[in-house]
């Protein structure tokens, strides 16, 4: 296993006697999307969950899974730089797919839309096992855009046997697509799961009174925002911090080569500007429910900014999550300085709003979505087992008697 880029592997799953679930991660937010999960497995005992980290951002993934007291079963070797998309594609499906004929899963769960969880899905797919999609059914109107996040989600739509979809229009983008509905389930986000549990653990006055925030968080790093898009973005935010001398900008850097760089020559040392590494999962939501605004492109906070009462404007053209506009917290902005420094200041100047409470009407789910795809699972490897039992007594059956004719007197 070690040739094939395995750097760690723990006790086989076949010592507990258990149907394998194994569960593909490669990034921070898979992680914490993926923790539900695990735990619930976990808990409810039917099925072993066997947590492989892919090894795309393998340190990444290592502190993620420690802060939730998680340690993968199967750690791959970090994905070296490779010259394109598909080469780091073909690597991860070569590496994912020995591993899966190793460990001979009942099912294969990705998560999302990165390039661990398109390469996880091919990786079944050509071992003939049953691919599990969480966060299955997000769409925008353009295949490029954003890329490849919108390809590879679509791409996994084929594959998968089971969606777990998060929200209303993403079970409506699958049945438009041609899914059968018998394979679509809305079960909310995982992501909610996590930010519900850690809200429930703060006390009053954890987060910043009203008409005491002066802090604007910021993340960058979707591949439509490398380049011009980064340097337009870096120049609203140096306007919008002139305007309002007050701010505070928390920015915790991606460390992505091709953005990083642009984003500290721009901001770096400027009056205001707090440019910091990654933060862990919990530093961060308490940093945006402090926060007076949030300018992020990231997906999984227009999820959970509307649950901690901060509105967030996203730089992109088009968003995966419609149900997070019209929560009214959450508002598109092109990446144009003019827009951006005006829907910034409106945003800033607005009355605060209550946070979305977690509950049934929630957009993205009430927070039990980790359980509600745990229970998925052990039915459809139930219903499986009992299938494959089925035609095993079928075929084991002796044949039947020949009928005989009925002899009269």
């Amino acid at each position: 296993m070690a040739s094939r880029g395995v750097a760690r592997m723990d006790a086989p799953p076949t010592v507990i006697g258990l149907p394998v679930v194994l569960i593909v991660v490669g990034t921070r937010p898979e992680c914490i999307k993926l923790v539900p999960l695990i735990r619930a497995l976990r808990e409810r005992g039917s099925l072993r969950p066997l947590v492989v980290n892919s090894g795309q951002h393998r340190e990444g993934v290592r502190e993620v899974m420690a802060s939730f007291g998680i340690r993968a079963d199967i750690e791959l070797e970090a994905l070296p730089p490779l010259a394109s998309l598909r080469a780091a594609s073909d690597r991860l499906r070569e590496r994912l797919r020995a591993v899966i004929d190793a460990a001979a899963p009942a099912r294969v769960v990705v998560q999302g839309d990165t390039l661990t969880a398109y390469a996880g899905a091919r990786a079944a797919a050509d071992a003939g096992c049953r691919v599990v999609h969480v966060e299955a059914g997000l769409r925008t109107d353009s295949v490029k855009d954003p890329f490849p996040e919108e390809w590879f989600r679509r791409r996994i739509a084929r594959l998968a046997e089971l969606h777990c979809a998060p929200s209303a229009s993403a079970v409506d983008n699958l049945l438009r697509e041609g899914v059968d509905p018998a394979r679509v389930h809305r079960t909310g986000n995982t992501a909610i799961d996590c930010l519900r549990e850690l809200v429930g653990t703060w006390a009053d006055g954890d987060t910043a009174a009203p008409g005491t925030r002066n802090t604007v968080v910021v993340t960058l790093h979707r591949r439509e925002n490398w380049g011009g898009n980064a340097d337009v973005i870096c120049d609203a935010l140096l306007e919008i911090a002139a305007r309002r001398p007050a701010l505070r900008f928390t920015f915790p850097v991606h460390p992505n080569p091709r953005v990083a760089p642009r984003i500290r020559e721009r901001l770096e040392g400027k009056r205001g500007f707090d440019l910091v590494a990654p933060m862990a999962y919990d530093a961060f939501v308490r940093a945006a429910a402090a926060a007076a605004l949030i300018v992020s492109d990231s997906g999984g906070v227009q999820e959970e900014a509307p649950h901690l009462g901060t509105p967030v404007l996203v730089p992109r053209t088009n968003t995966e999550r419609p149900e997070a506009l019209a929560t009214g917290f959450v508002r598109l902005v092109v990446a144009d300085r003019e827009h951006l420094v005006a829907a910034a200041l409106t945003a800033l100047a607005a009355p605060r709003r209550p946070p979305l409470p977690f509950d049934d009407a929630a957009p993205f789910g009430a927070g039990d979505a980790g359980r509600r795809i745990a229970e998925l699972l052990e039915a459809d490897v139930a219903a499986e087992s009992h299938r494959v039992s089925e035609r095993r007594h079928d075929s084991a059956a002796p044949p039947a008697s020949p009928a005989r004719a009925a002899v009269g007197p």
